[in-house]
Order: C-alpha cells, then sequence, then structure tokens
C-alpha cells in the first residue's frame, strides 16, 4: 500500500513540474532502457509502423537486418553495448534503444592457464571463441 502511495506521490510531483515548466522532457527518456541480446542469437523486434532505416551504432557488438517494413532482426556479435536507432518514412525516430550483447553461455566452456583464460564455443565441436590475456604484473 505504501509503494502505491509513493508511486501516487511522484505522479502528482511530476505533474506540478511539467504544469510550472520545470521538467520539458518526456518521462520516458528518464527510465534506463535495454535491448538484452546474447552472442549469435537473434531477437526480433515488430513495431507498429513501417521503417524506412535501421542504423546500429557499432556493427560489431550488433547487427540489425530489416525482414519486412514492421519487422527488425537484431543478432548479438561480441559483448558490449551499442544503439540501435529506427526511423520511419518522415525521418522521425521510432525506436531509439540501447542493446546490450552479452556472452551465451549454454554452449561455451572455460579454460584457465595461471592467468589466462579461453572460451571455447562447443556447439558441436570444442573451437576457440573469445582469448582473454590478463594485464601483466608490474
Amino acid at each position: 500500500m505504501a509503494d502505491k502511495k509513493m508511486t501516487d506521490l511522484r505522479k502528482l510531483i511530476l505533474a506540478v513540474m511539467l504544469g510550472g515548466g520545470v521538467l520539458t522532457y518526456p518521462v520516458a527518456a528518464t527510465e534506463i532502457q535495454a535491448i538484452q541480446v546474447q552472442t549469435d542469437q537473434a531477437h526480433i523486434l515488430r513495431l507498429d509502423k513501417p521503417v524506412k532505416s535501421v542504423i546500429i551504432g557499432n556493427d560489431a557488438i550488433a547487427d540489425a537486418v530489416m525482414q519486412d517494413a514492421k519487422t527488425i532482426v537484431l543478432t548479438g556479435r561480441n559483448n558490449g553495448v551499442t544503439n540501435l536507432v529506427v526511423m520511419d518514412q518522415n525521418g522521425d525516430t521510432l525506436l531509439d534503444e540501447k542493446v546490450m550483447v552479452g556472452q551465451n553461455d549454454l554452449a561455451t566452456t572455460r579454460v584457465f592457464r595461471g592467468s589466462n583464460m579461453i572460451v571455447l564455443s562447443c556447439t558441436p565441436i570444442c573451437e576457440p571463441k573469445v582469448k582473454v590475456v590478463a594485464p601483466p604484473r608490474s
């Protein structure tokens, strides 16, 4: 019950701030959202409006392909964070989201040799995927 009262109070404060011109940006902009994808996996995005262009910030981290006018296939390439911008026919932004790509741990094995680690992708034969070397000690 206390959570509902706090939520109502926040809405009231926000309405007062918007009415007084103190806060000028959309409420949704204050919340951090991210699309989460695993490496070597696809994620389907379906939109309500037709899409004209899709822009991915760093194509080494993720890849975005238009399947049709309202469907985008987002594929994780490497661990990291990038962004995805989707624009309509008029050049208006339909979507501008962070994309977080993480390791698909279900089909990997880590091998440690001292301070070195090798990640093997084992689907079905184990092969090196990522090699991480620890920095030299001073």
